[in-house]
């Protein structure tokens, strides 16, 4: 399993004018084959500052995702709109899942 944790930030200004793009994003990826989990949130007290969480079954589900037509529409949105700055993302191989 793959697990994809960390954040990024975009102008808090534009979050609801691109918010159909951010469900979009959601649920199409929640739809691919090999997503098992797919969320972004918005930090409470920081507006603009998007969380992201991800599960995939493989890293070949997870490099699969990034050559979609949904993601390349989603890049396209975030450069329109100023870009995403603070960008902290990574993927990180589980060998190991057990619940709490």
């Amino acid at each position: 399993m793959i697990i994809v944790m960390g954040e990024f930030r975009l102008k808090a200004e534009i979050i609801e004018r691109i918010r159909p793009n951010i469900d979009e994003i959601i649920r199409k990826s929640n739809e691919e084959s090999g997503c098992i989990s797919y969320k972004f949130s918005e930090a409470i007290g920081d507006p603009g500052l998007i969380r992201v969480s991800e599960k995939w079954k493989s890293s070949g589900d997870l490099e699969n995702h990034f050559k979609t037509d949904h993601m390349k529409k989603w890049r396209e949105v975030v450069q329109e709109n100023g870009g995403a700055t603070d960008r902290d993302v990574s993927s990180y191989k589980i060998i190991l899942e057990k619940e709490l």
